[in-house]
């Protein structure tokens, strides 16, 4: 029934605005009011409910995104101190190997120093031992040397020194030895 009136008083209101061209302007001016206000009437009355529900899930929706705003604000935050945590876990972890590999490289290098002694203390002795053996091996030398000069010393001696009544003196002086 509000339908029905609303309608009549629009065309109503439209057909006396357009008759009136002779009237004076405050009329016009009435008129188009009263137009206007039907006009607004009419689109609250058939578009109210909508507009107000376009409204209010407008105001849900920007409300909705702030939200979101803030929760994907507070995500953020949270990713940026936990990226921080990590870069300091990793620069403390970097810290760590740094130091381990230095005490490990440093363990390495007194490992072959020591290791390094120990091959020339080997050397060393072994040099000493061919040195003794060496000489040893030149004293033997020297020794069969010295007694074969002395041999041929004492033979040439003996030669020269015996003739053949020593010779015969010897010989029995020998066998007396041996007889006894």
């Amino acid at each position: 029934m509000k339908k029905v009136v609303l309608f009549t008083l629009l065309i109503t209101g439209l057909s006396f605005a357009g008759e009136q061209k002779e009237a004076n302007e405050s009329m016009i001016l009435f008129w188009k009011a009263v137009n206007t206000v039907i006009l607004l009437g009419l689109v609250y009355y058939f578009g109210g409910k909508h507009i107000k529900k376009f409204l209010n899930g407008r105001r849900e929706n920007v409300a909705n995104m702030v939200l979101e705003a803030q929760k994907m604000r507070e995500d953020s935050q949270k990713a940026l101190e936990d990226a921080k945590r990590k870069l300091e876990e990793a620069k403390y972890k970097l810290e760590e190997s740094i130091k381990i590999s230095k005490e490990t490289a440093e363990r390495e290098r007194e490992h072959a120093i020591m290791q390094a002694n120990e091959i020339a203390e080997r050397i060393k002795m072994q040099a000493k031992e061919t040195i003794n053996i060496e000489i040893r091996k030149a004293e033997a030398k020297l020794k069969k040397y010295a007694a074969e000069k002395a041999l041929e010393v004492s033979k040439s001696l003996i030669e020269s020194s015996i003739n053949p009544q020593t010779s015969n003196e010897l010989i029995k002086k020998t066998i007396k030895g041996l007889e006894a």
